[in-house]
């Protein structure tokens, strides 16, 4: 009995599966989500994902459809709030396109950074809300509660910290050198900017915990308000003069940039020498107010 030979049976071909994505990526993805979320009304969920011929996309996730003329607000909000970060953003009501480093966006964060640096050496209105207690009583909660409340209070107040919060961990680069130079003066601004608000947490907690004990001596709020805040007027005065000392450099006129920290100069060394970089212009005097994140429409649009 003959038998035909078996047929030779090709091989199975394995469709390639996703690729994944870059861990560069993954992280811009966290951050995204995160300043989004924090835009995003309570409720509304985010999508994140990644745009396939470079950047991110994110949309509102949820199961009924949101109005039109709602999601496009949302959208633009969010938009304004990334490029705040430094990336080029795109927005209309399906969608928000986050692109690549936009040299724009962070000369706008750099004037942000710097103007907010200058209103974070004003210790006053800090010391005024923390003797305030909040608003709260120092006999309807222990002392220590109440401290981590007018704290945390004076950190929403601040807004810097939770802004600079959504960054953590972020290694920021660029390929061009004119965007890597001014993402290392982005970050060591955002190192002054965050010691700055700690520095104003760190009196928060002081003044506050002082109140509570003045108040436990004699039982008089007023009292101890007044009391406190004019012990901390002297230490206000003094850090101020400390910090004007310490910015003033022996044969340097005091209108150039700021000295450039560890961080920046780490960033910086990565940068091959292309010639000199540009001149980033110092920002325009701070209006009257809290010394805190303000944020301007201009760099937005």
């Amino acid at each position: 009995m003959s038998i035909e030979p078996r047929a030779k049976v090709a091989q199975e071909r394995v469709l390639p599966g996703p690729v994944p994505m870059a861990p560069e990526t993954v992280a811009q993805l966290r951050v995204v989500r995160r300043i989004c979320v924090r835009v995003a009304p309570e409720g509304l969920d985010v999508g994140v994902a990644e745009l396939p011929p470079g950047g991110l996309q994110v949309w509102i996730d949820t199961p009924v459809p949101v109005d039109q003329q709602e999601s496009w607000v949302l959208h633009h909000r969010m938009a304004r709030e990334v490029a705040l970060a430094g990336w080029h953003c795109e927005a209309d009501a399906d969608r928000l396109l986050v692109l690549g480093w936009s040299a724009a966006c962070l000369h706008n964060r750099v004037r942000l950074l710097q103007s907010g640096l200058r209103r974070l050496t004003d210790f006053e209105p800090t010391a005024q809300r923390a003797v305030q207690l909040d608003g709260r009583a120092p006999d309807e909660e222990p002392a220590a509660a109440l401290v981590s409340a007018v704290c945390a209070a004076i950190e929403r107040r601040l807004r810097w910290p939770e802004r600079l919060a959504e960054l953590d961990g972020f290694e920021r680069s660029s390929a061009l050198p004119h965007l890597q130079l001014l993402l290392a003066q982005v970050t060591g601004l955002e190192a002054k900017v965050a010691a700055a608000c700690q520095e104003h947490l760190v009196m928060a907690r002081v003044l506050a915990r002082a109140v509570c004990e003045h108040y436990a001596e004699h039982s008089d709020l007023s009292r101890a308000q007044r009391e406190v805040l004019a012990e901390s007027r002297r230490w206000v005065h003094a850090s101020s003069m400390i910090r004007g000392s310490a910015g003033a450099r022996p044969g340097s006129s005091g209108a150039g940039r700021p000295h450039m920290g560890l961080a920046e100069r780490r960033i910086a060394a990565s940068v091959i020498n292309h010639g000199l970089p540009r001149y980033i212009p110092a920002a325009v005097a701070p209006r009257a107010g809290y010394p805190g994140f303000e944020e301007t429409e201009e760099g937005a649009r």
